[in-house]
């Protein structure tokens, strides 16, 4: 009678690529889902909130700027309805990834996660309450009247996506720069605000004077929003924008951004 004897499988030491990103997929998911509870509980309206909080800002906001109707050439209500909704990325989006590394520093003890993935998984959590808040209030203001199907919903989605892209750039680079330095965490919240003006939220570029207008084209999320509005509007409203300069800048502040934050996390790292 022979012992049978049984090895352990083999380690793989040298995962591949496709391994290591299903590892870190799920990582990401993990901390989204643990950023979800502990931000919104499990009690009441639980989760239901991560879509309900923006949207309350973008009900808010129409019904405060609805009383200035009869002084546009064109729907406040619904402007505000389509334009609002792109200012959440960036904003919200700031404000919770500013010193995300710094405060979970402790969740970098477990070997699978990464710094970079405490920054994603904020992104992520932020950005699809924000669209998700999006897509169900037009959806409704479609049905109410308030909002028309886009004129053009190619050039609308890729506009969207221009501006998500435009807002997970400025957001690394806010949240790198907040981990490197205490003021620039202090003064975040002025540099949000002072963003307003250009962020082509508020008023369409063919209601500002040219010298002006050319001045905002410079900055790409102007860009993005107003191509934003060209996918929507169609020829309803006249649009500016420089898709190719918008593309090239936004590309080099991602790059930009993700060369502070690798610099940011070693900084977190040594300390």
């Amino acid at each position: 009678m022979t012992a049978e004897t049984h090895r352990p499988a083999p380690v793989d030491t040298n995962p591949s690529f496709w391994h290591q990103l299903r590892i870190q997929r799920r990582v990401i998911w993990a901390l989204t889902m643990r950023e979800t509870i502990t931000r919104f509980g499990r009690e009441g309206l639980g989760t239901i909130w991560l879509v309900a909080e923006p949207a309350m800002f973008i009900v808010g906001v129409m019904v405060i700027f609805s009383h200035i109707e009869s002084h546009a050439t064109y729907s406040i209500a619904e402007y505000l309805a389509v334009s609002y909704p792109t200012l959440l990325f960036w904003r919200n989006g700031t404000g919770r990834v500013t010193k995300a590394i710094e405060i979970n520093r402790a969740l970098l003890h477990h070997a699978p996660i990464r710094p970079m993935d405490i920054i994603y998984s904020r992104i992520l959590l932020e950005f699809s309450g924000s669209a998700a808040a999006f897509f169900i209030l037009y959806l409704v203001f479609v049905q109410l009247g308030i909002c028309t199907w886009p004129a053009d919903t190619l050039t609308m989605a890729l506009g969207y996506i221009l501006v998500i892209w435009f807002s997970f750039a400025f957001v690394l680079i806010m949240a790198a720069l907040a981990e490197l330095s205490e003021t620039i965490e202090r003064v975040s919240h002025i540099v949000l605000y002072l963003m307003l003006p250009v962020s082509g939220v508020f008023i369409p570029l063919y209601a500002i004077p040219e010298q002006f207008r050319e001045i905002l084209l410079y900055f790409p999320l102007v860009d993005a929003v107003e191509f934003f509005h060209r996918g929507y509007y169609g020829d309803r409203m006249t649009t500016y924008y420089h898709l190719g300069y918008s593309m090239f800048v936004i590309l080099a502040m991602t790059l930009f951004g993700y060369t502070l934050t690798n610099i940011a996390i070693r900084r977190v790292q040594r300390n």
